[in-house]
């Protein structure tokens, strides 16, 4: 009897949020595809959304970690998926940009995907172990005219903005970096807090400043953070012009019902606007996005233009 009753109980729950699912087109659960390791930036943004568009859509959402292969394995995840409204990608910079970064590209960012919305977006910060003699930009470029390609930079994949933020420091100043990709924001952490590695372009190590694990030097983007108010901009630093900011949204596969990205790209813009989602983000320097799929496009592309004469410039070249 009690189990017949839970049994009712539990239909009577799923009924309204199936229905609800079901009158938006949407009806089997959703992953979202993070080409990076849990914990960094480009997760912490899909986690961010993932709960609150579950609730809205009513069937559950799921973030799937898959790193490796400069995002081709996630990618390519999506890519191969069916075109029903249940796969997307959480993309950043280098998706943009992998046409000019990869030769043979098996996949084409704006003829084989649609794209859904921005979710956030942040400048970076160059920090660096307290062990790491500089104190400010300028000393930083010192160090590494001084030891010409023997410190070790610690970034998440060729074509990334924290890659691309030194690339375009090195090109201003005239230095090179001893460059050290990883899979993801944490594991670089983990060798920059060891001092493995020395230094880092990077997004979400506010906690780790705040406790003295590392060292501030400069802001990448054109404002100081409301966070590191004593930090300058690397512009201010001597770099004017300077400015690299990190980036994160989704998109899905081309084929998707446009009614369903439509659908799930103003539920992710009220997600955005949501007091709690943006102190949330506020308190990692985050800025939520607010857009629609033909801004994100139009977003992404301006992106693509901006980073590839920077890329072809210092003949980078993802190799994969």
């Amino acid at each position: 009897m009690m189990a017949n009753r839970r049994t009712l109980i539990g239909g009577m729950v799923a009924a309204p949020l199936a229905a609800h699912a079901q009158s938006r087109g949407i009806d089997k659960p959703i992953r979202i595809v993070v080409a990076y390791t849990a914990g960094g930036a480009a997760d912490t943004s899909a986690r961010t959304v993932s709960q609150r568009l579950s609730e809205k859509l009513g069937v559950p959402v799921v973030v799937e970690n898959r790193p490796g292969g400069n995002t081709l394995i996630a990618t390519q995840s999506v890519q191969r998926a069916p075109a029903d409204g249940t796969s997307y990608l959480m993309v950043s910079l280098n998706f943009a940009l992998n046409p000019v970064l990869i030769a043979n590209l098996p996949y084409s960012p704006f003829e084989d995907f649609t794209a859904v919305g921005l979710i956030s977006s942040a400048p970076n910060i160059l920090v660096v172990h307290p062990s790491f003699p500089a104190r400010n930009v300028q000393e930083f470029v010192a160090e590494l005219r001084r030891r010409p390609g023997e410190i070790a930079v610690a970034h998440t994949g060729v074509g990334t903005i924290t890659h691309l933020a030194g690339e375009l420091l090195y090109e201003m100043s005239g230095t090179r970096a001893n460059l050290i990709a990883y899979g993801g924001s944490a594991p670089a952490h983990s060798d920059l807090l060891s001092g493995r590695v020395s230094a880092m372009f990077d997004s979400s190590s506010l906690p780790h400043i705040a406790d003295g694990r590392l060292r501030a030097l400069g802001i990448t983007g054109a404002q100081r953070l409301e966070l590191l108010p004593d930090v300058p901009t690397i512009a201010e630093q001597g770099f004017p012009g300077y400015e690299a900011s990190s980036w994160y949204g989704l998109v899905a596969r081309l084929g998707t019902s446009p009614e369903i990205v439509r659908q799930v790209s103003s539920e992710v813009q009220d997600i955005m606007r949501l007091p709690d989602v943006r102190q949330q983000l506020s308190q990692r320097a985050f800025i939520p996005g607010d857009t629609t799929p033909q801004q994100f496009e139009s977003f992404m592309r301006s992106e693509a233009r901006r980073w590839t004469d920077l890329v072809r410039k210092r003949n980078i070249r993802a190799d994969v």
